[in-house]
C-alpha cells in the first residue's frame, strides 16, 4: 500500500498594484504594504546586455549611476544616501537595468527625489569613469581563474548559439577597453528619451501623494516603442570543452533548453527538475554524490523567461571519474524522460518548492524583489499563487508526459572544463567534441 503525503499548499497574494504612467508612457507600479516596515523603489530600462551596442556597455552605464550627479560627487551622493540609513544598488540582465534604493517610510519623498537624481542626471565623470573601467577590466582574470564561471558560459554559448542572449554579461577586456566616455553618455541620454522605463515602489506609503510625487520626478521616462528580443532557437545537442585554471577539478554543466513561465506545462517542468536536481534529496544529487560517491554535489533547476527557459545541472568531479559521472547522468536522464517519479521523489519537491516559497517572503524587502521579478517579467500579481495551486494538483500520471517532451536527453548540451587534452580522450565516447573559447579572453 502505498504511503499518502500530505503538504499544505501556500497561499500568498501580493497585494494588488496600482498601475499609472508618466506622462510620456513610462510604466508606474505601485504597490502599498501598510504593514511594511521599509519602502523599495526600483528603475529600470527595458535595454540589457542582449541590447547593447557594445559588449559591456550596459555594466559601464549600470555602475556609473552611483558615481555621481549633476549635484553631487560619488561621496556626496553616498553620504546623502546613508544620512536616511538607505542603501541602494544597481542590477544589470539580458533585458534590463536599472538602480534601486530601500529606505524608511518617514524618508520616501527624499528617496524618490536621489533615485531621481541618480536616473535623470547622472555625472558620467571623466575621472569615475576611469575608475570604474579599471575596476572591471581588472576583475576579468579573477573571473575566468573560475571554472564553475567558464563552464556556465561555455554552456550559454552552446546554449543560445549567435543569439544576443550567448553574449558575455560583462563585455570583454577589448570592448570595456574600447568605449569612450562620451559614446556611453550619448547612449545613455538616448535611452532616457526614446527607451521604455519602469518604475516600481513597493512598501508603506500614501499612494495618491506618492504618485504624484513619482509622476513628477520622472515625467522624462517614457514607454518602449521597439520590438522585443525574439526567442532563441532550438540549439543542436552539443558537447564543449574549455580550459581550466588552477584546479584539477573537471567542472560539468548538463541540459537543454525548456519551457518558458508562459506554458502550460510549467508548473510541472518546474515541479519535475526540482525532483531531478533541485534540493538536496533530488535523485541526481544523491546517485552522484550519496550513492557514487563521484561529487561533493549536484544541484540543477529551470530558469524561464516569458519567451525560453533551460534546464541545466551543474556538478564537478575528479578526471578520473568524469566519464562515469557523465554516463550516470545520461542514463538517469533516459529514466526521467521514460519512468513516473516516485509518490516520495514528488513529495519531497513539493515540500522543497513550498518551503523555499515561503523562506522567500519572509521581509518586506524579499516580498519587493519578489515583486520586482514579477513586474520585470509582465507577470500577473497572481502568479505564484496559481502556481504553488497547480503544483499541489499535479500527480504523477499529470507529470510523465511532461517529462517526456520537455526533458529529452537527445537534446542535451554539455560543459564540461579541465585539461582539455585529457576531456578529449575521457569524453570521446560521449560523440563529437569541440573546443569552445571565451570572447572574455580574446584581446
Amino acid at each position: 500500500m502505498s504511503k499518502a503525503f500530505r503538504l499544505e499548499i501556500p497561499s500568498f497574494r501580493f497585494p494588488e498594484p496600482i498601475v499609472t504612467a508618466t506622462s510620456r508612457g513610462a510604466r508606474i507600479v505601485l504597490v502599498p504594504m501598510p504593514t511594511a516596515t521599509t519602502v523599495s523603489i526600483g528603475v529600470f530600462v527595458r535595454e540589457g546586455t542582449a541590447t547593447e551596442p557594445v559588449s559591456g556597455m550596459t555594466t559601464l552605464a549600470a555602475a556609473m549611476l552611483t558615481r555621481g550627479t549633476s549635484r553631487r560627487s560619488e561621496a556626496e551622493l553616498a553620504t546623502a544616501i546613508d544620512v536616511l540609513g538607505a542603501s541602494q544598488q544597481t542590477s544589470t540582465s539580458l533585458t534590463n537595468f536599472g538602480m534601486g534604493i530601500v529606505g524608511l517610510p518617514d524618508h520616501v519623498e527624499r528617496l524618490i527625489e536621489l533615485l531621481a537624481e541618480c536616473i535623470l542626471e547622472p555625472a558620467f565623470d571623466a575621472d569615475e569613469f576611469e575608475r570604474v573601467r579599471q575596476q572591471k577590466l581588472s576583475s576579468f582574470p579573477l573571473v575566468l581563474a573560475d571554472s564553475s564561471y567558464r563552464a556556465r558560459r561555455i554552456f550559454q554559448k552552446l546554449r543560445y548559439g549567435d543569439h544576443p542572449a550567448s553574449r558575455p554579461p560583462n563585455g570583454t577586456p577589448t570592448t570595456i577597453a574600447a568605449i569612450e566616455l562620451d559614446a556611453l553618455r550619448s547612449w545613455y541620454e538616448r535611452l532616457l528619451d526614446s527607451s521604455g522605463w519602469l518604475i516600481l515602489m513597493i512598501g508603506r506609503f500614501d499612494v495618491e501623494r506618492i504618485c504624484a510625487a513619482v509622476q513628477q520626478r520622472f515625467e522624462r521616462l517614457g514607454r518602449e516603442t521597439k520590438e522585443a528580443i525574439p526567442p532563441p532557437p532550438e540549439p543542436p545537442p552539443a558537447i564543449g570543452i574549455g580550459r581550466g585554471l588552477f584546479t584539477e577539478q573537471v567542472e560539468l554543466r548538463v541540459g537543454h533548453s525548456a519551457v518558458p513561465y508562459t506554458s502550460d506545462d510549467y508548473a510541472a517542468a518546474l515541479l519535475i527538475s526540482t525532483a531531478f536536481a533541485g534540493h538536496f534529496r533530488s535523485r541526481i544529487n544523491f546517485v552522484l554524490r550519496e550513492r557514487e560517491g563521484l561529487t561533493y554535489g549536484a544541484f540543477g533547476g529551470l530558469t524561464a523567461t516569458k519567451r525560453s527557459g533551460t534546464f541545466a545541472i551543474a556538478t564537478s568531479t575528479t578526471p578520473d571519474n568524469v566519464l562515469r559521472a557523465m554516463e550516470l547522468l545520461r542514463s538517469e536522464w533516459h529514466r526521467l524522460a521514460s519512468e513516473p517519479l516516485t509518490e516520495d521523489e514528488l513529495h519531497q519537491a513539493r515540500q522543497y518548492l513550498f518551503g523555499s516559497f515561503w523562506r522567500s517572503v519572509e521581509t518586506p524587502d524579499a516580498i519587493a524583489a519578489m515583486a520586482i521579478e514579477l513586474v520585470l517579467h509582465d507577470l500577473p500579481s497572481d502568479f505564484y499563487d496559481r502556481l504553488l495551486a497547480r503544483i499541489g494538483t499535479l500527480a504523477t500520471t499529470d507529470l510523465l508526459p511532461v517529462q517526456q517532451r520537455v526533458f529529452d536527453p537527445r537534446r542535451l548540451i554539455v560543459a564540461a572544463v579541465g585539461d582539455v587534452e585529457r576531456l578529449r580522450g575521457d569524453l570521446a565516447p560521449l560523440g563529437e567534441l569541440r573546443e569552445v573559447f571565451l570572447e572574455e579572453e580574446q584581446q
